[in-house]
């Protein structure tokens, strides 16, 4: 490993360890308020929602202990185990940034298929990009674990194209709903319910315009990274862009508060079933 190594390589990744710290934080606390607000939703979708918060928290336990290891543990030593090998809670990490990614994108294509009303076409293509994309990120963690070199993990072009496939993925999904849920096809919806339509359109394509900055973000540095110091630049997204993905799906999931509080005050959206309430 270059003498640099630790400024170098660990730098960037660290400032995406903070970033994606404060993430988990906002993430947890959507989690908390799913739990507290929705105990009527089905137990498959309790335990799907459960499973990929578990997978973000490993996959934010896997961050702290990278750079736990590299910074605190292996700090002035020259053992073979700190400059030679690659620490194993990348390895973790890589692999829960992947599946989260994959679950959640697959939670969206769900959503895709009912709000285009069950289109085979769109969601085919979402089903078909998201599991490319999970196929390029589990290639990455197969050559980290071969190789056990960090150099390979953020150099290689796997990553940039899991991260491209993955924005593509998130366009198609912006664009169907946008698609879809637009006020020249919600025309006929009455005004109130045409505003929540309004809104929850809106929710999703932020959301997933943010995950889908995220992920050309990697690719785009990756494209423009310059030598053995340009190579661990991808960290910095790389560490966030999973924790984006998780904060997307709650906030989605979450909105779903405003429809039950206009639903007390009188609004009727019974013209909506399929948005309110997730089965």
């Amino acid at each position: 490993m270059a003498p640099y190594s630790t400024q170098v390589m660990w730098g960037p990744g660290l400032i995406g360890c903070i970033i994606a710290t404060m993430l988990y934080g906002i993430s947890f606390g959507q989690y908390m308020f799913y739990l507290r607000s929705f105990p009527q939703d089905s137990k498959r979708l309790k335990l799907f929602v459960m499973t990929v918060f578990l997978f973000d928290t490993i996959h934010q336990c896997a961050l702290i202990g990278i750079f736990w290891s590299t910074l605190i543990s292996c700090r002035r030593s020259t053992s073979l185990e700190c400059t030679t090998e690659l620490p194993w809670q990348l390895l973790l990490g890589v692999f829960m940034a992947y599946s989260v990614i994959f679950f959640v994108q697959c939670f969206y294509a769900y959503r895709v298929w009912i709000i285009t009303g069950n289109n085979y076409w769109i969601t085919g293509i979402i089903c078909a990009l998201t599991t490319a994309s999970f196929v390029c990120g589990m290639i990455v963690s197969g050559l980290g674990l071969y190789t056990r070199s960090p150099e390979v993990i953020f150099s290689t072009k796997w990553s940039p194209i899991s991260s491209f496939v993955s924005a593509l993925c998130d366009s198609v999904i912006t664009g169907s709903v946008w698609l879809f849920m637009r006020p020249a096809r919600t025309g006929n919806v009455r005004r109130k319910s045409r505003d929540y339509v309004s809104d929850m359109m809106w929710i999703f394509i932020n959301m997933g315009l943010f995950s889908c900055i995220l992920a050309i973000t990697v690719t785009v540095v990756y494209m423009f990274q310059d030598g053995l110091i340009g190579q661990f630049y991808t960290a910095a997204p790389g560490a966030v862009i999973g924790k984006s993905y998780m904060n997307s799906m709650m906030t989605v999931l979450n909105a779903r508060k405003s429809i039950r509080e206009r639903e007390r005050l009188g609004y009727n959206l019974t013209e909506l079933p399929t948005i309110p309430t997730i089965r």
